[in-house]
């Protein structure tokens, strides 16, 4: 989901077509390698399903634009200002929502940052007490030392923006991504 959402979020600066969201969601979510050309028009059309998306034209070239709509834009509002709902957070997810959120003007990464850290120190909580059998401790162990891992990654995000607030913030990058497959190589 956090693609999804990725792309909201983006979509918050203004109109953007398939490449460019992902190069965008690339370039904030520092996090991830790649992201490839079927996720994203897999993605954009759910969200077109959805109703979070609609058409905004095309490039001068024929690339198919996209802007949210009234609903994207309070998903997108949401998402950028609040961590997740749940005890069970996922790292991969928290990462992409901390870092874009960070590199969004008008986000509350401090506030998506907080959410994630309570919800982890939740999930601590309540693994220290499941723990009834040598089975159960281990794994239990090995996800609280995971959910440790994330409050002292979050805390360190904390300080950072705390120190230099809007120092992450980006906007949308102005070189146009290149499309297409790459040239084969000329054997010499």
């Amino acid at each position: 989901m956090s693609v999804q959402y990725g792309f909201l979020a983006v979509l918050t600066q203004g109109p953007a077509y398939g490449s460019q969201l992902q190069n965008e969601f690339l370039l904030r979510a520092a996090n991830r390698r790649q992201l490839n050309a079927g996720q994203v028009y897999s993605t954009l059309d759910r969200m077109s399903d959805q109703g979070l998306i609609e058409s905004a034209g095309e490039t001068e070239d024929g690339l198919p634009l996209y802007r949210l709509t009234e609903s994207g834009a309070r998903e997108a509002t949401t998402w950028l200002t609040a961590g997740p709902g749940e005890t069970r957070p996922d790292w991969d997810e928290m990462q992409d929502q901390v870092l874009i959120a960070a590199s969004i003007d008008g986000a509350d990464a401090a506030a998506v940052v907080a959410d994630y850290r309570a919800a982890f120190a939740e999930r601590i909580r309540e693994l220290t007490h499941d723990a009834d059998s040598r089975a159960v401790l281990a794994a239990n162990r090995a996800a609280e030392l995971g959910a440790r891992a994330a409050i002292e990654w979050l805390d360190e995000v904390s300080t950072a923006l705390s120190a230099h607030p809007g120092a992450l913030v980006q906007p949308r990058c102005p070189e146009r991504p290149r499309r297409g497959r790459k040239p084969a190589a000329i054997p010499e």
